[in-house]
């Protein structure tokens, strides 16, 4: 299996229509910064939070509007969505709140370790069992003891009838954000291929098994679950 690069995949030009591409599914996005917040509530008002993979930042600009002290660290190795994402922070006013890194999450140089951190839709990205667990270690060396992960990933046991079900639902989600049939025959072919859909309890053994509690599961929209759990 070939490693995707996300810089390829998110240049400049997927990066400018990338939030209006799938704008259709914006509830799905919406519902996990809810879950999100409503894991966070109990965090001081001066947190520090590390989003892996923050992309354009959509659950950075919810956070930070309900939460007026606390700081963001993006993480992303596509320089282009961080433009994105430093263009929406600047109109949102929260931008002296946000520490922008360019690159993968070992890259990340020392800082004050995070009291919580997500990581939304990023380690499936990671298709062997060997590059997932060192990337959930290394989001656990950089928070504190207890603090939070919210991470949601595609997950699926596609040996199931019910996978099957859910996954003619996720394509017809893929049709209506714009896949035309060419899209949606690449899209199959590089299903589990191009990046990985381990089983929902394989999911949680890699985290699990990588610095954090078991995690709980929290939610699921169609192949996208999402989990809560805490640096051990």
């Amino acid at each position: 299996m070939s490693q995707l690069d996300p810089t390829l995949m998110f240049d400049k030009a997927r990066a400018a229509q990338y939030d209006s591409q799938f704008a259709r599914a914006n509830a799905f996005r919406d519902v996990i910064h809810l879950v999100t917040d409503l894991a966070f509530a109990s965090l001081p008002n001066d947190a520090r939070i590390l989003v892996v993979g923050a992309g354009t930042g959509s659950e950075i600009i919810a956070l930070a509007a309900r939460h007026s002290s606390w700081h963001f660290t993006a993480v992303d190795p596509a320089g282009a969505m961080l433009e994105v994402f430093r263009e929406k922070a600047i109109a949102a006013g929260i931008l002296d709140r946000c520490t922008i890194h360019v690159g993968y999450i070992e890259t990340l140089a020392d800082l004050p370790l995070h009291d919580a951190a997500t990581s939304l839709l990023v380690s499936h990205f990671l298709q062997t069992d060997a590059s997932r667990g060192a990337f959930f270690a290394e989001i656990a060396a950089r928070l504190k003891p207890g603090a939070l992960l919210v991470n949601a990933d595609l997950a699926a046991d596609m040996t199931e009838k019910i996978s099957a079900r859910l996954y003619a639902t996720w394509e017809q989600m893929l049709r209506e954000t714009g896949a035309d049939a060419a899209g949606l025959d690449n899209y199959r072919a590089g299903f589990g291929k191009d990046f990985a859909v381990h089983t929902p309890a394989a999911v949680e053994a890699l985290i699990e098994n990588n610095g954090f509690e078991r995690p709980s599961p929290v939610l699921q929209t169609l192949l996208m679950r999402t989990w809560l759990t805490a640096k051990t």
